[in-house]
């Protein structure tokens, strides 16, 4: 038996995206593959939504402090010890306290946050708490995991930590988006919101690092007779500033933003478009990019950070700061039906590749070898195996 305890702070609010959805997803994996060889405990300051607690088998500890920072480095080391955590796993950045209760691990996604260009306007509220967050980390984490090989690069280079002390686990889309949809389905989500039956697809924010501005740029070079646009997302961030942009191009009928999609209708809005687009400046990982192969989508996607090493040849490369190079893909993929179908294929088989179950048993060697433990508290493997998406997959082909 391994007890293992979360930070349960970023499952207090039901929002499945993000780092809430990395949590969900990999604990979610550990229970399958682990069942009763784990018990797992979250700690917050503040009740876990009733969601989560439907989705996680998790024994909840909440308890309050006056200030953030008490309770993180007064009273959580005291309930770790209390409730005899073996591993304690900050699954958001940061979240570790100082003093050690038991065996550390954090998950550093990225250090978008970190970098100038992007974070320039915080307040210094905000630059000192991410500083401290990251003297706490370095002084604390027996173990960093991240999530592909450019973070590792980057987290090794900015923290000043060696190569051995952090570990790559890549993320997976869910076994839904490997489903392969009846055509009434996706009609009924394309309805939804309004969409046409042909459109290129972007999901995500509309901050800076996103790069929609280009996208937009970049579908203005196309002919009238492309498919529409879709930009998919919630409307914050730098959505204002754009929607005036494609007014001003003449493209408000081409270019169709519904806002933020329904967890439940992404499968079939990835599976209704005609190619997935992401002119990112920089990911970590790139999670939709996952999602959109196992959707069976051709992705298009920027030749920066980690995305080449996700794709892994699987998908069409462009320049994200030339809206040229953009337009040029789009087109290309639009018109072409037998270099989609070539897509399709490759984005399925590298789809394949990527598994919450795989990415749980790596987790929990990380916790075992922490702990000097074997790995017989993972149970069934080849039952498991016989679960993962690569089956899933094969199932359809047949």
């Amino acid at each position: 038996m391994i007890r293992i305890g979360l930070d349960g702070r970023i499952l207090m609010h039901y929002e499945m995206r993000g780092f809430a959805r990395y949590t969900v997803e990999l604990f979610r994996a550990i229970r399958e593959i682990a069942g009763g060889n784990v018990d797992l405990y979250s700690f917050s300051p503040g009740p876990i939504a009733a969601e989560f607690l439907a989705e996680l088998e998790v024994k909840p500890v909440v308890f309050e402090a006056r200030r953030e920072i008490l309770w993180e480095q007064v009273e959580l080391p005291k309930h770790l010890r209390q409730t005899r955590i073996d591993v304690f796993h900050a699954t958001a950045n940061r979240g570790l306290p100082y003093r050690h209760a038991c065996k550390c691990v954090v998950t550093c996604h990225d250090i978008i946050d970190r970098q100038p260009e992007y974070c320039g306007g915080d307040h210094w509220r905000s630059r000192w708490r991410k500083e401290y967050a990251d003297f706490v980390s370095r002084h604390s984490a027996d173990r960093y995991i991240t999530v592909s090989d450019f973070s590792k690069r980057d987290i090794c280079q900015f923290h000043g930590l060696s190569t051995d002390h952090v570990v790559v686990i890549y993320n997976a889309a869910n076994r839904r988006f490997y489903e392969i949809l009846p055509a009434e389905k996706i009609v009924r989500v394309r309805n939804k919101y309004h969409l046409p039956p042909r459109y290129f697809l972007f999901l995500g924010g509309f901050d800076k690092k996103k790069n929609v501005s280009a996208l937009v740029e970049a579908f203005a070079r196309l002919p009238n007779d492309s498919p529409p646009l879709v930009l998919a997302g919630e409307h914050k961030w730098d959505f204002a500033v754009l929607a005036e942009r494609i007014s001003a191009l003449g493209l408000s009928q081409r270019v169709l933003c519904p806002g933020q999609i329904a967890d439940e209708d992404l499968p079939a809005m990835y599976q209704g478009a005609v190619a997935f687009v992401h002119p990112s400046r920089y990911e970590g990982f790139g999670l939709q990019l996952v999602e959109a192969m196992a959707s069976g989508l051709p992705v298009l996607a920027s030749q920066t950070t980690s995305l080449p090493e996700v794709l892994d040849g699987s998908g069409l490369f462009f320049d994200p700061e030339n809206p040229d190079s953009i337009s040029r893909q789009m087109e290309l993929i639009s018109r072409d039906p037998v270099l989609r179908a070539t897509m399709v294929e490759k984005s399925r088989r590298r789809a394949s590749f990527f598994s919450w179950h795989k990415a749980a048993e790596q987790t929990l060697r990380v916790y075992l070898e922490l702990l000097g433990r074997s790995d017989n508290i993972l149970r069934n493997r080849n039952q498991v195996a016989a679960e993962t998406v690569a089956a899933a997959i094969s199932e359809q082909q047949r």
